[in-house]
Order: C-alpha cells, then sequence, then structure tokens
C-alpha cells in the first residue's frame, strides 16, 4: 500500500475513535449530574429531621415512630413554624392516639343535685304540753314512761285538787237550785238559777276539767275528789314531767305529747352552698333505714350558722302511718341551679388552675392541622362534675374535655404558652407572681384550691393544708377545717422588713442610751 492510502486510513480511525470518546463522556455526564447538585441535596436531606407532635423533644434524622406514643414522625419543620397559633397542632388521628377528646360549650340552665344529711325531729310546732289547770295532787299517772304512743281522749292522769272539787261543788249546787226554780214556776227565779249554772260550768271548763266530766257531774250530781286529765292529741309521749303522789301548781307541765302524723327532716346545709338553696327548692329525702325516698321542698332555713359552719334546713315529711321515727338518719338530694338561662358549663376536667388562674384548651379548627390553645377562663360555681364560666367562652366553642393537661405538659416541654407560662390577653394568661388573696376572719373556701404561698403573709392564719390550700380562717375558731374535719395548720404572721428595721433601730437605741449610762 502506498504511503498516502495508509495515512487516510489511519485518519479515518482516530476520527472514530474521538467520536466514541465524545459519546461515552456525554453518557457519563448525564449519568453522573452535577456535583454541585448533588452537594446541595445531600446537605437537604442531612438537615431534614423528624419529631413527634406530642414529643417535640424527639429528632429522629428520618422517618420512623415516636419511641414514647408510637405515633408517625413528621417533619420537624412542619411542628416548629406552624405558625402564629400558641398551641399544638395534631389531626384527628394524632388526637386520637394521644387520648384527646373534645367537647362543645353549651348555653342553658345548669342544675345539680345537692347532698346533704339531716335526721328526723318532732314537729314543733304540733307539739302539745298537758299542764296541770289548777294545783293539786297526782293521785294515778296512767303514762308510764317517755315514748309511749297515746290516743286522743285517753287518759293520762287523776288529779286531787280542792279548788276542783269546790268548783264541782258550786255546779252542783247551781243544778239542785235551778230544779228548785223550775218546780216553783217562777220564771225569774229560772233564769237566775240557769245564769249560776252556766257560770258553774264556765269555771270548771276553765280550770281543765272535759266537758264530758262536766256533764256527768251535773247529771249525777255529784262532786267528784279527782278529775281526770286527758290527751288532746294523738302522739308519742316526749317527757314525763311528775310521777304519782306528786304535787303540781297551776300551769306546771304534766306530760309533753308530740304528734307524729307529720315530722320534720332537719337537714344540714353546709354555709358554701347556702347560696344556692332557699325555700321551696325542691328535695328528694331518702329514709335508709325504710328504703324509700319522699319528695317534698324546703319550708325554713335558719337564719343562723352553727359552730359546724351549717344552717339547717327544715322539710315537712307527712307520717300517717307513722313509719318515720324521731331520730332516723336522712339523706337527701337538694335541687341546686344557677340563675340565668344563658349560663356556660364545662365539664370539670377541661378546667387547669393553678390558684386563681383557670384555663381550658380550645380546638381551632382554622389551622391544618387543628391547634389546641389555651384560653384563660373566669370560673363560677362548682355544680357537679360540671364548671359554671362566667368568662372566657362563647356558646359553640370546642374545648378540651380529656386530655388538656397532656397537651399543656407538652407546651411547658417546647416552652410554649402553658398554665405556668406568662401570656397576655387572646389565649394568654397567668397571674402575677405576689398575688394574694383575702382571708376574711370566719374563713373562706377555695374552689378550686390554692397555693399556700398565695395565702397572706401578714397575717396570722389557720388553714387546711392538703397540698394546696382548700380553706383558710384568720382567726382560730374550732381549729377544723369544716370541709374535710381535718385540724388546721397554724401560721404565725411573717415580720416585716420595716418591723426587723424598727426593732434593730430600737435595739441600737438602746443600746446607745447603756453606753450613755455608763
Amino acid at each position: 500500500m502506498k504511503l498516502g492510502e495508509k495515512l487516510k486510513a489511519n485518519a479515518k480511525y482516530v476520527v472514530l475513535a474521538l467520536a466514541v470518546a465524545l459519546v461515552a463522556f456525554g453518557v457519563g455526564r448525564c449519568s453522573v449530574g452535577d456535583p454541585e447538585d448533588d452537594e446541595v441535596e445531600d446537605a437537604e436531606e442531612a438537615a431534614t429531621e423528624y419529631t413527634c407532635p406530642m414529643h417535640p423533644e424527639v429528632r429522629q434524622p428520618e422517618m420512623g415512630t415516636c419511641p414514647i406514643c408510637h405515633m408517625d414522625l413528621v417533619p420537624a419543620d412542619e411542628v416548629d413554624g406552624e405558625g402564629d397559633s400558641p398551641g399544638i397542632h395534631l389531626d384527628d388521628y394524632q388526637a386520637r392516639l394521644a387520648g384527646v377528646a373534645t367537647t362543645r360549650v353549651e348555653e342553658g340552665v345548669v342544675t345539680d343535685e345537692l347532698k346533704v344529711f339531716g335526721r328526723v325531729e318532732v314537729d314543733e310546732e304540733a307539739e302539745v304540753d298537758i299542764s296541770a289547770w289548777a294545783g293539786g295532787r297526782i293521785e294515778q299517772l296512767d303514762v308510764s314512761a317517755s315514748g309511749e304512743r297515746v290516743q286522743r281522749g285517753q287518759r293520762l292522769a287523776r288529779i286531787y285538787s280542792p279548788k276542783l272539787y269546790s268548783a264541782q261543788r258550786s255546779l252542783v249546787q247551781a243544778v239542785e237550785n235551778m230544779e228548785d226554780a223550775e218546780a216553783s214556776e217562777s220564771q225569774r227565779r229560772v233564769e237566775a238559777a240557769r245564769s249560776s249554772v252556766r257560770a258553774a260550768r264556765t269555771e270548771l271548763r276553765l280550770l281543765g276539767v272535759d266537758e264530758r266530766q262536766i256533764d256527768e257531774i251535773e247529771e249525777t250530781k255529784q262532786a267528784r275528789e279527782t278529775i281526770d286529765v286527758f290527751a288532746t292529741a294523738t302522739g308519742t309521749i316526749q317527757q314525763r314531767h311528775v310521777s304519782a303522789g306528786d304535787y303540781v301548781d297551776e300551769g306546771e307541765r304534766i306530760l309533753s305529747l308530740a304528734p307524729l302524723d307529720t315530722v320534720w327532716g332537719q337537714l344540714e346545709i353546709y354555709e358554701r352552698d347556702l347560696r344556692h338553696v332557699s325555700v321551696g327548692t325542691p328535695v328528694v329525702v331518702d329514709v335508709p333505714a325504710l328504703g324509700e325516698e319522699i319528695e317534698t321542698r324546703i319550708e325554713f332555713i335558719s337564719p343562723d350558722v352553727g359552730e359546724r359552719r351549717v344552717a339547717r334546713a327544715r322539710v315537712v315529711l307527712d307520717n300517717q302511718e307513722g313509719t318515720l321515727k324521731p331520730g332516723m338518719y336522712l339523706n337527701a338530694g337538694v335541687e341546686v341551679s344557677v340563675e340565668g338561662e344563658e349560663t356556660l358549663a364545662v365539664p370539670r376536667s377541661a378546667v387547669l388552675w393553678t390558684g386563681h388562674r383557670s384555663l381550658v384548651y380550645l380546638k381551632d379548627d382554622e389551622h391544618d392541622p387543628p391547634a389546641y390553645v389555651p384560653q384563660p377562663v373566669k370560673l363560677g360555681p362548682r355544680m357537679g362534675d360540671r364548671f359554671v364560666i362566667e368568662e372566657g367562652l362563647s356558646a359553640g366553642d370546642v374545648v378540651v374535655k380529656r386530655g388538656a393537661f397532656r397537651i399543656d405538659a407538652e407546651l411547658q416541654l417546647v416552652s410554649g404558652p402553658s398554665m405556668t407560662s406568662a401570656v397576655h390577653d387572646a389565649g394568654k394568661m397567668p397571674l402575677t407572681e405576689d398575688e394574694t388573696v383575702d382571708v376574711p376572719p370566719e374563713g373562706v373556701e377555695f374552689d378550686p384550691p390554692i397555693e399556700q404561698e398565695q395565702l397572706p403573709k401578714d397575717r396570722e392564719l389557720w388553714f387546711c393544708d392538703m397540698g394546696t390550700v382548700e380553706w383558710a380562717q384568720a382567726e382560730e375558731g374550732d381549729g377544723e377545717c369544716p370541709i374535710c374535719g381535718m385540724d388546721l395548720t397554724h401560721r404565725e404572721a411573717a415580720s416585716t422588713d420595716e418591723d426587723e428595721a424598727n426593732d434593730d433601730h430600737d435595739h441600737d437605741h438602746d443600746h446607745g442610751g447603756h453606753n450613755h449610762a455608763h
């Protein structure tokens, strides 16, 4: 082959090799990509963290489940950057796993049943005293002991009284004079004799002689040495004041008789509950000894509160069959309500508090997923398992009724607004640390309880310390908590800095005077 032809053949092989090399480089370039892009993607993957919405302290570099609650982890930036809502964000599935349940705030009349105790007592308005209408001697006493049941008209005692005997003789003489007048057929004498008879009968009646006995004396024309005393009502002998042979003066009590056709139920109402109770309040009385319930109403409330901090509320109970015995124990359910038909209330479990600070967690559906946001509220009275809400909520709001404490704890872990954090108005709340409560001398109940540090330090106090304070008073009283019956804790008033400064000043002054004397 000639030299020119060889050079042309070699050139073809060189071009082909270069083309193959370029193609290979291009394919490799496409498959490998831009190194800078790879570095960015690797950095982004390395920067991604995953966390648990309910346990933000859990951080992992890859997807998985929470080792605490086993919820699916989510990108941390989704939780950390969940916007301006000062709460926890949970979707429905996460809320169920966390045990969070909600309820809607409704408006209406809030009622409750107040459980109280009491006893059956005698109807004092129907109690009767059998007294001696004239002085004399008890010849016979037909009632031997207290507690005996007697019927109306039954003889109770027999009394000898010279005054009664003289009055009987006057009636006998008047009757005899009337008979003589009628025999003389003198109308004038008859009228005078009848007047004398009427006067003698009236005298005996005023001396307590029964009408039947007066008729008997007039018919037989014989004065009896003794006069019988009869029961004026059916009932039970409460007390026997005399014995046979005793002398009694005019008006002195012989027996006390208590009719038991109706009895009283005396219920004990603690002073803190008196605001819910009034005359006419419905009551269902349960008699444990009989196993029956009686519906009635409160007839009277005592105007004073005793040493045990209770007032007595009276109900009247029908007892025609005599099954209710004085002294029996009673349980009663008093129907109480909060005045007003537009009252708001939430379950007791929905409220978190510390001292006077109270909050609930609102479910805010404007966020996706929904946010659970702390909302300060002003509590009214507790009605059973519910709290009346005076301020902070509106009808239709959705609040957490179960799981609120868990949500609050999670917010504390991430330094979010919670029950213990200092927050402001909309969804923000607590008090200043130096806020104290007022304690009157007669005492006050704290519901919900307060911390001991909130009691005034410049006063001598007695309080019930069960971790938190439910009751406090500024006077010693009987030394017992009216709520739980435990002994109250006594705390002396703390001396102030000004007092200590005055003490130091007085000490220096005395010391200086002592030196001067020397």
